[in-house]
C-alpha cells in the first residue's frame, strides 16, 4: 500500500489493526486525515528507527548505529522544526531537491518540506524543537 500523504509503500499484514494508516506520517486514508493516536501506538509497539526524550523543551532523539537505512524515509512535518545535532557526526540530512548537508550546525525545516536522514557512522544524536 501506498500512502497518499507521504508515498511511503508499506506492506499490510494478516494482523494489522489499521491498514489505511501511514506507520510513517499518520495518515489515515481511510478517514482523510491524520490518527495521531493510532500512529503513536504503532510507534510503542514497534522498533521505531529512533529512541527519545523530552529535555529543556527539546526533544532528544538517537538514530542508534545500527538502524536499518530502509527505516530512514523521506516524509515531512506539520510544524516548522529546527535540528541539531549532539556532538560531532557525520550523517547528513537532505532537505527536497537540494544536496545533502551534515549535521554541523543548527537547520531549519520548514512545514511540509520533505525531507530524509542519511546513515553515518556511529549513533546520531540530535535536538529537535517545533517552532
Amino acid at each position: 500500500m501506498i500512502c497518499k500523504n507521504c508515498s511511503w509503500r508499506w506492506v499490510i499484514e494478516k494482523n494489522d489493526e489499521n491498514p489505511f494508516l501511514c506507520h510513517k506520517c499518520g495518515y489515515d486514508s481511510q478517514i482523510g486525515d491524520f490518527n495521531m493516536d493510532t500512529l503513536k501506538k504503532w510507534e510503542k509497539d514497534n522498533n521505531y528507527p529512533f529512541n527519545e526524550y523530552k529535555q529543556d523543551g527539546f526533544v532528544i532523539r538517537t538514530f542508534k548505529e545500527d538502524v536499518n537505512e530502509t527505516e530512514l524515509v523521506w516524509h515531512r512535518d506539520r510544524e516548522d522544526r529546527i535540528v541539531e545535532s549532539i556532538g560531532f557526526t557525520d550523517w547528513m540530512i537532505q532537505i527536497d531537491n537540494e544536496l545533502p548537508k551534515p549535521l554541523l550546525e543548527t537547520i531549519y525545516i520548514p512545514k511540509n518540506t520533505f525531507h530524509r536522514l542519511i546513515k553515518g557512522n556511529g549513533n546520531l544524536n540530535v535536538k529537535v524543537k517545533k517552532l
